[in-house]
C-alpha cells in the first residue's frame, strides 16, 4: 500500500469520525434547547434511540474524541491553517460535549434517581 494512499484513507477517517461526533454534539445541544417544542421532535427522538444504548455510544464518543485530540495534537502543523481553526473548534465540542453529557447522564443516574 502506498504510505500517500494509507494517509489519505485515515484523514477521510478522522474527518467523518469528527463529523459525526459534531452532529452528535449539535443533537444534543438541540435536543436540550427545544425542550418539548414542535421543531425539536426529531432530536428528542434520535437522544431517545440514543439513550437505549447509553454505555456503548459514550465508551465509542470517549474513543474517538480522545483519538481526534491525539491526532490534532501529533499532526497539528500538518493541517492547513485556514483549516486548522476549524478542527480545533470541532475537537474542543467533541470534548466539552463528552465531559458535559458524561457528567449529567451518570450524576443523574447515580444520585437523582
Amino acid at each position: 500500500m502506498d504510505t500517500a494512499e494509507g494517509e489519505s484513507k485515515d484523514q477521510w477517517l478522522l474527518d467523518g469520525t469528527l463529523g459525526l461526533l459534531v452532529a452528535y454534539n449539535l443533537i444534543f445541544i438541540l435536543d436540550v434547547v427545544s425542550g418539548s417544542a414542535s421543531w425539536g421532535q426529531w432530536a428528542g427522538a434520535a437522544m431517545a434511540f440514543i439513550d437505549e444504548r447509553r454505555g456503548w455510544v459514550t465508551l465509542f464518543e470517549c474513543i474517538a474524541a480522545l483519538s481526534l485530540f491525539a491526532d490534532l495534537v501529533v499532526r497539528f502543523d500538518a493541517y492547513e491553517a485556514r483549516w486548522r481553526n476549524l478542527r480545533i473548534a470541532g475537537v474542543g465540542l467533541a470534548l466539552a460535549g463528552l465531559v458535559f453529557k458524561a457528567f449529567t447522564f451518570y450524576l443523574d443516574s447515580a444520585y437523582l434517581e
